[in-house]
């Protein structure tokens, strides 16, 4: 009888493209690494700590802060772009609904994260639990 579960194909979750600022020769990502998304630019990731929770997976190596990363991101369901009303959240923040049919900063962590913010245009990239 075949095995049920074990890995599955790469378009099943959810996938995303990062930089990863702090990637160079001296300190390469490898296939499999653990990443957590960092607050120091749209889609930025860097290596995790002990103790963080995974939040990102590299799908393949990088050597330099330039190259687009790969990953299978853990604890978001979607990222989805929004329109947001106020000053323009930051990157790491959480959203929340602000009754008019866009999001908001929110005053606590939420599950939310931006990810990705165009001041002038009014949007914002946001990934959701």
């Amino acid at each position: 009888m075949p095995r049920v579960g074990g890995h599955l194909p790469d378009d099943y979750g959810l996938s995303l493209t990062v930089l990863v600022p702090t990637a160079s020769e001296a300190n390469p990502v490898d296939t499999g690494d653990v990443l957590v998304f960092t607050n120091t630019g749209a889609y930025h990731a860097g290596p995790a700590a002990a103790g963080d929770a995974v939040q990102l997976i590299a799908k393949h190596p990088v050597s330099d802060p330039f190259t687009p990363l790969g990953v299978h991101a853990f604890g978001y369901s979607r990222v989805s772009k929004v329109k947001f009303t106020g000053t323009a959240p930051t990157i790491g923040a959480s959203v929340e609904a602000d009754g008019t049919g866009a999001v908001r900063t929110a005053a606590a962590a939420n599950g939310t994260r931006v990810l990705y913010v165009d001041a002038a245009g009014g949007f914002c990239e946001v990934a959701f639990p």
